[in-house]
């Protein structure tokens, strides 16, 4: 068995990627230049425009920051698994670690979505509570711990539990794969840890658009007795649920482009590894596709992003978006 396993991994190491994998190597660092120029934006708008500088965008930058390393790490290191992973001896590390990242990052994407629904949850369904509890001191701890704790899970393989490394057949085409380097019981789990927790955060959603339903009935029929607070409320109540909405729909794409690679990964598990490769690798560059397409949510439905995205396309003055208006917030449109 250890002639044979050291037989294959010298056959792979005297080997070149063929052309087809090049070409899709090719093709994933577009959506990577994609996912980068991006989320770029998404951090460099918060970070130059004051009216950006909100509590819910310390979440959203959070997620931003995830899917441009996703652009700038995770398909590079893809790239360089499958095209010089199998001409060097340390191939099959750069696989490992990739595989890690990738999943770190999956999770980091889950959990950052959990906190920023926990955000909305309080502004919409908690409101009179909102501003005593999502201070700074509650915020940076919830976003380190989703960095530590996505960080942990990712490379728990490395801590232990994986299989033993078994290289993948020559005629595959794709050097590194997913079921050759997890376990079996560890794939289950990564498919449970980003779909159960997706399935909790859609009930949090219901629940704060039922109660957005319900206070905006109650403050309309309230608005009659010509109440500035009621009036304030509303405004405050319409804002909030715009950036639920944002952030749903966020959500939406998450679950969207990342099911299928759920469902590959447990319909091969249980199938003894009978899914194409290429069907696999369709899978995880379908899933990335995520990353690339939030800060488009973002512009299309919040102006204030959408504007400040122009400015720096443009190279126009933000001087003016830096102004904070009375009141001002992150208002979605």
């Amino acid at each position: 068995m250890a002639n044979e396993t050291f037989h294959n991994e010298r056959s792979w190491t005297e080997s070149k990627a063929e052309f087809h994998v090049i070409l899709l190597c090719s093709g994933v660092l577009i959506l990577a230049a994609i996912i980068v120029a991006g989320n770029s934006l998404v951090i460099a708008s918060v970070v130059t425009n004051r009216r950006l500088q909100t509590k819910t965008s310390a979440f959203i930058t959070s997620l931003a920051v995830g899917d441009l390393t996703i652009g700038l790490v995770v398909i590079p290191l893809i790239v360089v698994s499958n095209t010089v992973g199998p001409t060097i001896r340390n191939g099959l590390q750069y696989c490992h670690v990739t595989i890690s990242v990738t999943i770190m990052l999956m999770f980091n994407s889950v959990a950052n979505l959990g906190a920023v629904t926990f955000d909305r949850f309080l502004a919409v369904v908690l409101p009179l509570r909102y501003k005593s509890v999502m201070t700074k001191r509650v915020i940076v701890p919830i976003i380190a711990s989703v960095w530590v704790i996505s960080s942990i899970f990712g490379f728990i393989p490395f801590m232990g539990w994986r299989r033993t490394i078994t290289l993948p057949k020559q005629y595959s085409g794709l050097f590194c794969q997913v079921p050759l380097n997890l376990h079996p019981g560890f794939i289950i789990t990564v498919c449970v840890a980003g779909l159960v927790p997706s399935v909790f955060i859609l009930a949090a959603y219901i629940k704060i658009f039922q109660t957005a339903r319900y206070h905006e009935a109650r403050i309309t029929a309230a608005i009659n007795s010509v109440l500035h607070n009621q009036r304030v409320l509303k405004l405050y109540l319409i804002k909030e649920t715009k950036a639920a909405k944002m952030v749903a729909l966020v959500l939406g794409i998450f679950i969207f482009t990342w099911l299928p690679l759920f469902v590959i990964m447990i319909v091969n598990t249980a199938t003894n590894n009978s899914v194409d490769p290429y069907v696999f690798a369709g899978g995880v560059i379908f899933a990335t596709l995520n990353s690339a397409l939030n800060p488009v949510i973002y512009a299309s439905m919040n102006a204030e992003f959408r504007d400040t995205f122009k400015a720096f396309v443009t190279c126009h003055s933000k001087e003016q978006s830096n102004r904070v208006a009375p009141g001002a917030g992150v208002n979605a449109s």
